[in-house]
């Protein structure tokens, strides 16, 4: 009964999707989001690690996603160690990182072991008080359905590790001083002409600031999906999910006195295999030089050079598979001009050369799921992209001043704000 209980409650999703098309501007930005837990590895060894640590620290979840962080945000290791994506793993099996993952979806109380839905039905945009539990549950489809509401919403949780590292800009510095007075000396014994020096000091001096004022950071990210399928989430229903008890006295008696309860709580804290995240691939890239304009201090620019960094891996990640990309409502339309706006922008990859479909979801009856039809296609006005990169505004760079990215319609037609854009190849 408790499995029917969950799944009726998230059935809304299968009578619920014509409601996002009635969504203003404000509201459009309320979505299905994917779920993501990030952290990084410190390697204590290496320059400029505790500042890079503190830079990661104090940067906030990408917004395109639900922050479904765990209390570790940070893990050492040492820098000599060849096999870094083997020790991530390990680590997830020796604290249980897929199995914390799915406590915090259903918010489990860690002294009763008790779950309950409302971070399920809050990112799911279900309104728990509009629903009649005992209705839908009398109902196939509002039953099925929803086994695909929770499945999507769950499924599409993703770890991200962030592997930064500082390139030492210093030691190319010396090594570019060195050489820069060497053919400096080498000039003058040969022509005898003095202003050569000047010149090459003067190279010298532009180069070396250059190098020491361009922090850089190397970063490998390397993504996992939890794997949350039909088989894992009707075991979870089954044999592990009941509701959260009251702690007051008498219902903590009532609690203790219940075997049943007592036994499905030990047996999730014992399972240690049932739970799994599953690798989806990593990239590596080197940051982009900064832009210093509108940085008062060191720690402007590790934030904003980490925070780049790690947008462009995210980026990149999104590009190379399919079920990290991220939908985003449409924000308005413009029928007139046939043109949409939506809050995406460079930080998010978007440029002229972007393709992007409109998709609405529909529910599948064959398949008991949603799938997502395309209803047309966009692309970028290239005068009108949005740059959303971390302190754009500070640095006053074209397209900051706005606050969404203007698509052209190139085809389809009935575009209404809610639907979702994703980008294509």
């Amino acid at each position: 009964m408790k499995r029917i209980y969950i799944l009726s409650i998230l059935a809304l999703a299968a009578v619920l999707p014509q409601s996002m098309y009635a969504q203003d501007v404000d509201s459009a930005m309320s979505y299905r989001r994917s779920s993501l837990y990030s952290f990084m590895i410190s390697h204590p060894d290496k320059k400029m690690d505790s500042e890079i640590v503190g830079a990661f620290m104090a940067l906030e979840t990408p917004d395109k996603y639900n922050n479904h962080d765990l209390s570790v945000k940070c893990i050492t290791s040492d820098s000599k160690k060849e096999d870094l994506q083997l020790e991530v793993e390990e680590f997830f099996v020796r604290n249980d990182v897929a199995k914390r993952l799915v406590s915090k979806w259903f918010l489990r109380n860690k002294e009763t072991g008790g779950f309950e839905p409302s971070l399920v039905l809050d990112r799911g945009l279900y309104d728990a008080s509009a629903l009649d539990v005992e209705a839908a549950s009398q109902t196939k489809r509002g039953v099925d359905a929803l086994a695909d509401g929770g499945y999507e919403l769950i499924n599409n949780t993703f770890v991200i590790v962030n592997d930064i590292t500082y390139v030492d800009h210093e030691a190319n510095a010396d090594a570019a001083t060195n050489i820069m007075t060497f053919i400096g000396g080498i000039a003058t014994a040969v022509t005898g002409d003095e202003n050569n020096i000047v010149t090459s000091l003067t190279t010298l001096g532009s180069m070396v600031s250059s190098m020491i004022s361009g922090f850089a950071v190397n970063t490998t990210s390397y993504l996992y999906q939890l794997d949350w399928n039909d088989s894992v989430a009707n075991y979870f229903y089954d044999n592990y999910y009941y509701d959260k008890p009251a702690l007051d006295s008498a219902s903590q008696a009532a609690f203790l006195a219940d075997a049943e309860i007592a036994a499905r709580k030990a047996a999730f804290e014992a399972d240690d295999s049932t739970f799994r995240l599953k690798y989806v691939g990593s990239y590596k890239a080197r940051s982009d030089n900064p832009v210093l304009r509108g940085l008062y201090n060191p720690e402007d620019v590790f934030r904003k050079v980490c925070a780049r960094a790690i947008d462009k891996n995210v980026m990149n990640l999104q590009k190379n598979f399919d079920q990290f990309k991220v939908k985003v409502p449409i924000s308005s339309v413009d029928a007139e001009a046939k043109t949409v706006t939506a809050k995406i922008g460079m930080k998010e990859g978007v440029t002229a050369k972007s393709k992007y479909e409109i998709l609405v979801p529909v529910f599948d009856e064959a398949t008991g799921k949603f799938k997502y039809n395309r209803k047309g296609t966009l692309k970028p006005d290239p005068k009108k992209i949005w740059d959303n990169r971390y302190m754009a505004n500070d640095e006053q760079a074209v397209g900051s001043d706005l606050n969404a990215t203007t698509f052209k319609i190139t085809g389809g037609v009935g575009i209404l704000p809610g639907m979702l854009i994703r980008e294509i190849k």
